[in-house]
């Protein structure tokens, strides 16, 4: 038994109302179970119960067994004086608070097909706990809920972006600088590329305009990948430039970026990704405004400007892979655009009065392939439906932030399975 699972069914009444009594004999009436608490305090707060005729109003504690009230030190601690009711699996021993009053105890009687169905689903070795039970499940309560999950991704999304401009105060371009920057880590390298982007001041990106080698430059230089040893004649050309940038500018290099390079194909290298991205600056010199006027036909953002020839025959430095011309794909500008042009431009709009931005984005979303890469496979190999971008999307959520962490509880899908509710 788990206290998250009897928080669960608490929190949405499953189990026999009409069998709630105290150690004492007491009949217990829930007027109000309360609010969950995700913070330190107790489980539930602002609760209301009836103990026989008499009514209470405060916070309710749960826990697997009693004797956890003590094992967590709750009879010390003042800000457990307001629990009115102490509900358990196991009532091993009385419990006490700080003042030394009892506080009414409760077992909270438990079906058992719903422990056999929540450790069913926890058993599974399946990345996803639940892999193809959920046919069993009514078609549109599934459907409702992977919509639920690409909104959710949009918000969080979203969010990251409002963070950002936060930290930025209120800097747009230094927001969507950063946001392109973090973009071209296509996962991997996500979090080395964000603090390449933080480490680049937007006067030293705006000063290259479209020079493109004074832009590999700033970008190689910064993130600590031009080679001192032995370096050919790009090198030694890149060093140079740099020093002189860096001097300007008075740039520092990233210290610990944290390249990954094993096992990825020499496309994602972080190096190749740099040239490209360097390609992407240089082609659209006016980053901000390129995004941000005009309607979607009209956007025009140029992802065809050619890497430098270096890199057009290089996927590392002095490593060559002749006669391949590296830039953006089809798969890549789509991952750009989900994952950078969308979220900023509707998150700008949205900001700015537009209360459309949010159905504006949901829409492109469903216009856009829908991304192909492990996590997405993992649910078409299941039987679910990915047509889009907006449910690979939402697909992608449900594993990273339900799936992966085992909380099932908070997933509606795991909620039907658990209290057998099939269509």
């Amino acid at each position: 038994m788990q206290e998250d699972f009897l928080q669960y069914l608490w929190k949405y009444g499953l189990f026999p109302a009409d069998k709630l009594f105290t150690a004492d004999h007491q009949r217990i009436q829930i007027l109000t179970p309360g609010q969950l608490n995700t913070d330190a305090g107790p489980d539930f707060l602002m609760a209301k119960i009836r103990i026989d005729e008499a009514v209470w109003a405060g916070h309710v504690e749960i826990h697997v067994k009693a004797s956890d009230w003590y094992r967590h030190n709750h009879n010390e601690d003042p800000g457990y004086d307001p629990v009115i009711l102490h509900v358990v699996y196991e009532a091993d021993c009385q419990v006490k608070r700080a003042n030394g009053d009892c506080i009414p105890t409760v077992v909270l009687p438990v079906k058992t097909s719903y422990i056999d169905n929540y450790h069913q689903i926890l058993s599974a070795l399946s990345p996803v706990p639940c892999e193809t039970s959920w046919k069993n499940i009514d078609t549109a309560e599934v459907e409702n809920w992977i919509v639920n999950m690409g909104i959710e991704r949009m918000q969080v999304k979203s969010g990251e972006v409002f963070k950002r401009l936060e930290t930025n105060k209120g800097g747009w371009e230094e927001t969507w600088f950063q946001i392109i920057f973090r973009s071209f880590g296509f996962g991997i390298n996500q979090d080395s590329f964000d603090r390449l982007g933080q480490s680049v001041p937007l006067a030293a990106i705006r000063s290259t305009g479209s020079n493109l080698f004074r832009l590999e430059a700033i970008l190689y230089g910064q993130a600590d990948l031009i080679p001192v040893r032995k370096p050919d004649p790009y090198c030694r050309a890149l060093m140079v430039e740099y020093g002189f940038v860096r001097q300007k500018f008075n740039l520092v290099a990233v210290k610990n970026p944290g390249w990954k390079f094993l096992r990825m194909r020499p496309s994602n290298f972080p190096t190749v990704r740099i040239a490209e991205l360097a390609a992407f600056l240089a082609g659209n010199p006016d980053r901000l405004d390129s995004v941000l006027r005009g309607s979607e036909t009209e956007m025009k953002l140029v992802t065809d400007y050619p890497v430098s020839s270096y890199w057009k025959i290089h996927y590392d430095f002095g490593k060559k892979w002749e006669g391949r011309s590296t830039g953006f794909g089809g798969s890549t500008l789509n991952l750009f655009m989900i994952n950078a042009v969308l979220p900023f431009r509707a998150s700008y709009a949205n900001r700015n009065g537009d209360s459309g931005a949010w159905e504006k984005w949901m829409e492109r979303l469903e216009k856009l392939p829908a991304e192909n890469n492990r996590i997405t496979r993992v649910w078409s190999g299941f039987g679910y439906r990915v047509p889009n971008a907006f449910y690979s999307q939402a697909f992608l959520h449900l594993y990273t932030h339900y799936c992966r962490e085992r909380h099932c509880l908070n997933c509606h899908i795991g909620q039907c399975l658990i209290r057998g509710k099939w269509g």
